[in-house]
């Protein structure tokens, strides 16, 4: 007698899933190494701890600050937004993840992935302004 097969992601949300979190990670390096590249440039006389204890991703952190400061071509702006897509790369990764166990009626990977989600949102989003 065979055991039934374990349901499976079809193949064409997996290759989705994968060219997700590729293409984030991708873009996140593009981003964060040409501002660094461009950071570099315009600030040749800082030293790696002056340029750390000055923290120039700080005044990009919020919303208003970041589109104005991509719109001037700030790097420190381009900076921040390369750490924005770094850490929102596995986040819809796990988000589309529940999605596709979702409508696979897969309920125990459904419940594991979304509590995935929920603690990753729940740092991000609680803990991550308390440390700040």
């Amino acid at each position: 007698m065979t055991e039934p097969k374990a349901p499976t992601l079809p193949d064409t949300e997996y290759r989705w899933m994968s060219a997700l979190l590729r293409g984030g990670l991708l873009t996140s390096l593009v981003l964060l190494v040409g501002a660094l590249l461009a950071y570099a440039l315009i600030h040749p006389d800082l030293t790696l701890a002056q340029a750390i204890g000055a923290n120039p991703i700080l005044r990009f952190l919020e919303l208003p600050g970041l589109g104005s400061g991509l719109a001037s071509g700030d790097p420190a702006a381009y900076l921040t937004l390369g750490l924005i897509v770094l850490v929102a790369t596995p986040i819809l990764r796990v988000a589309s993840g529940f999605y596709y166990f979702r409508h696979g009626h897969e309920r125990g990977m459904e419940a594991i992935t979304l509590t995935v989600l929920a603690l990753l949102l729940f740092g991000l989003l609680v803990l991550g302004p308390v440390i700040r």
